[in-house]
């Protein structure tokens, strides 16, 4: 199962570079787990942030 980080009031993932932000699914950057991902949406928006981390919902 990947993760992935998306911002709803502006309609992004973050991209496969972490740093940038990107309308497309298919650009977003993949993270291994639930934590990791939101580690990584704090260190790019701070706390208290608007981002959710979401599963792509594949169990392997």
């Amino acid at each position: 199962m990947s993760f992935y980080v998306y911002r709803p009031t502006e309609k992004v993932f973050l991209a496969d570079d972490e740093k940038t932000w990107t309308d497309f699914f298919f650009d977003a950057a993949g993270f291994t787990s639930r934590k990791l991902a939101d580690q990584i949406a704090e260190r790019e928006l701070g706390p208290g942030h608007d981002a959710y981390v979401l599963d792509d919902g594949i169990e392997v």
